[in-house]
C-alpha cells in the first residue's frame, strides 16, 4: 500500500530580491500593476524584473528611475544618505508662454535632491524650473518647484496652496505656477504672486476655449536670492 507523501514545509526564510524594485515600490504604496503602468509595460514584466527572472539592464534602471524619482543606481542598491530622495526636473513653467510643450528632452533631464519625507513617500513628486516674474514674491526667476502630481488626489485641493495649472487653448498650453484663493461669492480664482501689474488672476474653471487644470500642488520650494 502507497502512502501520500507528505508536503515539505513552507519555508519562513524571506524572499532575497535581487534589487531595490519592490521595496522602492512598497515605500510609495504602489501595486506592480501601478508601476507598470506608469512605466509603460505588462505588469509581469515588473514582477519578472523584481524577481530577477528578466534581465535588469542599465536602460530598464533608468526608465524606473524615472518613475520612483531615483537615480538609476539606486534600482539596486541604497543610496549613501538614505534620508534624501532625488527628483527630476522636468520641465519649466512661464506664464504668458503658449506653446506645445513645456517638458525637456528626457536625455537631458537634471536631478535635484531634497530631503527625505516619510508624509511624501507615496507620492510621485517632479519638479518644474519657474521663468519670468508671475510668482516672483514667493518664486523668482530660476527656482525649482517640487510638486507632487495630482492624478493621486484629484480631489484634495486647498486654498492658500501653491498649483502648477495648466492652460489649454486648442493645441497650445500654457503651464504655470498660481496660488488658489476662493472669492467671496465661492468661485475658486488661480492668483499670481507678483510685483508686475502683467499677470492676472483667472478662474479655475476656465473661459470660453480655455480649460484649466491643476496638474500638481507645490510641496517644496529652492529659490535664488
Amino acid at each position: 500500500m502507497l502512502t501520500p507523501k507528505k508536503r515539505a514545509p513552507r519555508s519562513t526564510t524571506p524572499r532575497v530580491y535581487p534589487n531595490r524594485i519592490r521595496e522602492l515600490n512598497k515605500e510609495r504604496g504602489w501595486s506592480y500593476k501601478e508601476l507598470a503602468e506608469k512605466v509603460g509595460v505588462h505588469f509581469k514584466t515588473i514582477q519578472s524584473l523584481a524577481t530577477g527572472d528578466a534581465e535588469l539592464t542599465w536602460s530598464w534602471m533608468q526608465r524606473l528611475a524615472r518613475v520612483f524619482g531615483v537615480k538609476p543606481t539606486e534600482i539596486i542598491e541604497k543610496p549613501a544618505f538614505a534620508h534624501l530622495r532625488t527628483v527630476i526636473v522636468e520641465g519649466r513653467v512661464r506664464a504668458g508662454d503658449w506653446g506645445d510643450s513645456h517638458v525637456f528632452d528626457p536625455q537631458e533631464a537634471r536631478t535635484i535632491t531634497i530631503p527625505n519625507n516619510p508624509e511624501l513617500n507615496r507620492l510621485d513628486l517632479y519638479a518644474r524650473e519657474v521663468e519670468g516674474d508671475s510668482m516672483n514674491k514667493l518664486y523668482p526667476h530660476g527656482s525649482i518647484v517640487i510638486l507632487s502630481r495630482m492624478t493621486q488626489r484629484p480631489g484634495e485641493i486647498m486654498v492658500g496652496k501653491r498649483y502648477h495649472v495648466r492652460r489649454t487653448r486648442g493645441d497650445l498650453r500654457e503651464d504655470t505656477i498660481k496660488t488658489l484663493v476662493r472669492s467671496a461669492n465661492g468661485e475658486y480664482w488661480l492668483q499670481p504672486e507678483s510685483d508686475s501689474p502683467e499677470f492676472a488672476a483667472f478662474r479655475l474653471e476656465g473661459e470660453e476655449g480655455t480649460t484649466v487644470e491643476l496638474r500638481g500642488r507645490v510641496r517644496y520650494a529652492i529659490t535664488i536670492e
